[in-house]
């Protein structure tokens, strides 16, 4: 587990900088770019096929991603064996990963990725692999994607612009398929404590002014929040 959890952060890191360099050259952001983004990254020398010496993932960024899937890959495998579930669970956090690694770079959470994830997680909690009831994943995604709807609405009213993207409705809505209703305040107080530290020590300040994709903090939390999850099911049952 900790080896492929090694290479899978490795691929997650090169395949987003494999889709910036696809959008940045012209092409759409939608299922075809990112399947390619994928295969490039799967190859031997990405950077040769995408022709631009940029085009090499710091090796500081892959082994801090590698060391996070090892991580994550490791307390799923303790927490739920080698099952069916502790599998569904590893791909979803290899899709985390990879939206958090993308809208970082591009500030963008595909569509090709977060409605697969959703549509995984409400699968795999009908057949009673998920974390949750189906009922509670149900409800977790209509309350993940409402919930934030009705903020960027309220914030639109008040402010006149946009305060996020869809990307964000859309992944909390897949995380409250595989988590539930019951993890979603959690996912939101990590995210947003998360994000608020970063930009302050982003911008050396206490008040941190600019804006942020708010992706890779709902994935980390969301990350946090399942390798956490038997426990915090157990308190709100």
């Amino acid at each position: 587990m900790a080896v492929l959890g090694a290479a899978m952060g490795a691929w997650c890191a090169q395949a987003a900088l494999a889709y910036a360099r696809l959008l940045d050259a012209g092409a759409h952001a939608d299922a075809g770019s990112l399947l390619t983004a994928l295969r490039i990254a799967g190859r031997r020398r990405p950077a040769a096929i995408l022709g631009d010496a940029s085009s090499r993932v710091s090796p500081t960024l892959k082994l801090f991603s590698a060391i996070l899937l090892v991580v994550v890959f490791g307390a799923v495998g303790v927490s739920h064996g080698f099952t069916p579930r502790a599998c569904l669970l590893a791909v979803a956090a290899v899709m985390l990963m990879l939206l958090a690694h993308i809208d970082a770079r591009t500030r963008l959470l595909p569509d090709a990725l977060t409605q697969p994830m959703l549509w995984l997680g409400l699968g795999a909690a009908w057949i009673g692999w998920g974390v949750v009831p189906v009922h509670d994943a149900v409800a977790g995604a209509m309350a993940g994607y409402g919930f934030l709807w009705l903020l960027l609405q309220g914030f639109r009213l008040l402010r006149g612009i946009e305060g996020m993207g869809y990307g964000d409705l859309k992944l909390l809505a897949a995380l409250g398929a595989w988590l539930g209703w019951q993890a979603l305040p959690w996912v939101l107080l990590a995210a947003c404590l998360t994000g608020i530290v970063f930009a302050m020590l982003r911008n050396k300040t206490l008040f941190p002014s600019g804006a942020y994709p708010f992706g890779p903090f709902l994935a980390a939390a969301g990350v946090a929040v399942f390798m956490a999850a038997p426990g915090l099911h157990l308190y709100f049952y």
